[in-house]
């Protein structure tokens, strides 16, 4: 961590990193100042560490840094065996370690907590059986995998721009867009591992489809209203999306409440929302139809038409909850 005026470089291009040949710089908010990130000397104990700083920053920089902190770290990159071992849940970076490039593991992290906490919440208070808990380590564990496989892809990627670029400076070569544009691109490119993660676990009910698996090189995010899938997008209202309409509750969005609110249980938390019937197409159903959202924002079940049995609701959120039917 330094002091230093930087503005040449950034006043006009204000970013959150700053990628060069030697490490990466980043600008701290709200303390001010920077970071910068790179392999250390060999030998720290007496490094002249403003030096390295302008080393850093290249030929000719002429940066006096005033480095207020230095912190070594060890880049890891493993996800646990188990994220549940009888009443000890793993999550977080607990459960995994992601390299930092790309940015994925907070995002990983989060949404473990994000899936484990309704599941909790649920057997703590009565609703759902102490089962559920089984599916989070199925639903989670092979998220972790696949974003560790990206993260050390991101990193290899980076470090062979890097390594290239280092080359070109050192011959004398003009920086050339087609090392920088591409890599960044795929780097940047995530929103399908956040966004687009599938879950296949008795928490969903998938009917005769299975969702597609999303494959490691899929990094670009296709809404879809499948079963297992994060329910996109859609306005409910002029000012309200479906995403406003989750929380702490089971959601079921049909186009026909009036229907559906005849099957419900008050074993469950669940709300029944009005979908616009211009949306039914969309999400794979008819005006008779509905979807079934987890309070994480996933779909736990779809319904196309109107189901036959009175009972349907009730034992999905049996079945999701790993609860006994009523």
């Amino acid at each position: 961590m330094f002091d230093a005026d930087l503005s040449r470089w950034c006043a006009h291009q204000p970013a959150g990193v700053y990628f060069t040949p030697h490490g990466s710089f980043a600008p701290l908010y709200p303390e001010g100042g920077w970071a910068w990130f790179g392999a250390t000397p060999e030998h720290t104990t007496d490094a002249d560490w403003p030096d390295v700083v302008a080393r850093a920053l290249g030929p000719g920089a002429d940066v006096a840094a005033e480095v207020l902190r230095v912190q070594h770290w060890v880049m890891n990159a493993f996800v646990a065996e188990r994220f549940l071992h009888g009443r000890i849940l793993l999550a977080g970076d607990a459960a995994h370690a992601l390299p930092t490039i790309g940015g994925l593991g907070m995002n990983t992290g989060l949404a473990d907590v994000h899936n484990l906490c309704w599941k909790l919440a649920g057997v703590l208070r009565g609703w759902a059986e102490p089962g559920l808990l089984e599916t989070y380590e199925r639903e989670r564990h092979p998220v972790a995998h696949r974003t560790l496989r990206q993260a050390v892809a991101n990193t290899k990627l980076m470090v062979h721009v890097l390594t290239r670029r280092r080359a070109q400076l050192a011959t004398g070569e003009s920086k050339s867009s087609e090392t920088e544009l591409p890599w960044a691109e795929w780097y940047f490119a995530q929103l399908g591992l956040v966004l687009g993660v599938t879950y296949h676990s008795p928490a969903v009910l998938t009917g005769n489809s299975t969702p597609p698996e999303l494959s490691d090189g899929d990094t670009d995010y296709v809404p879809t209203a499948e079963p297992g899938h994060r329910m996109p997008h859609f306005w409910l209202t002029p000012d309200r999306s479906t995403l406003d309409a989750f929380g702490e509750w089971f959601t079921l969005l049909t186009p026909d409440p009036t229907h559906w609110t005849q099957h419900t249980d008050a074993r469950w938390p669940l709300r029944i929302e009005p979908l616009p019937k211009e949306h039914a197409d969309l999400c794979g159903i008819t005006p008779q139809g509905a979807l079934l959202i987890r309070p994480d924002g996933h779909i736990g079940a779809r319904w196309q038409d109107r189901p036959s049995a009175d009972g349907t609701l009730r034992h999905a959120l049996a079945s999701i909850t790993c609860s006994a039917p009523s």
